[in-house]
């Protein structure tokens, strides 16, 4: 799991390695911090793109979220609720993070609104999801302080 971005604002989620069959677009759910952080990971409702999402998440083992269940940080993993059709990435966050005192963790990541970007999806030949690209540049300010939780690498411009 890599998450790399360039310098206009594009951010692409490499979720895993393998071909890319198709591409798709698919509204996102992300959530920011009151300081315009992106916190915990994004979230795929199934009904707002045309693929599965089911099949979109089977490459990655989801599981169904348990009530009260922590909101990640620490690795990468899903969870997918079938009832609802609903699938949560929980994003592992980066260095920067972990440096901060519990405080500043919780100052950081607490909630504070969400933003709903139209994303481009990679998809391979079973639909399983490979990458998300992510255009942020007119959704949310700096892209530093976006992805400030995070490990990223830089990349030339994705267009």
């Amino acid at each position: 799991m890599r998450i790399l971005a360039d310098e206009i604002g594009n951010v692409l989620l490499q979720l895993r390695d393998y071909p890319s069959a198709v591409q798709k677009s698919a509204e996102v759910v992300i959530d920011l911090s009151p300081q315009g952080n992106w916190i915990r990971g994004f979230e795929m409702i199934g009904g707002m793109f045309d693929f599965s999402l089911r099949k979109a998440v089977e490459p990655f083992r989801a599981k169904q979220p348990e009530l009260g269940e922590e909101s990640g940080g620490e690795t990468f993993k899903v969870t997918y609720d079938p009832e609802a059709d609903a699938a949560y990435f929980y994003l592992p966050y980066g260095s920067r993070f972990r440096a901060l005192s519990s405080s500043e963790r919780d100052r950081t990541t607490k909630y504070s609104h969400s933003i709903n970007p139209t994303a481009m999806c990679a998809l391979d030949a079973s639909g399983g999801l490979i990458s998300v690209l992510v255009p942020t540049a007119d959704a949310v300010g700096p892209l530093e302080t976006f992805l400030y939780l995070f490990d990223v690498e830089r990349q030339p411009t994705t267009r």
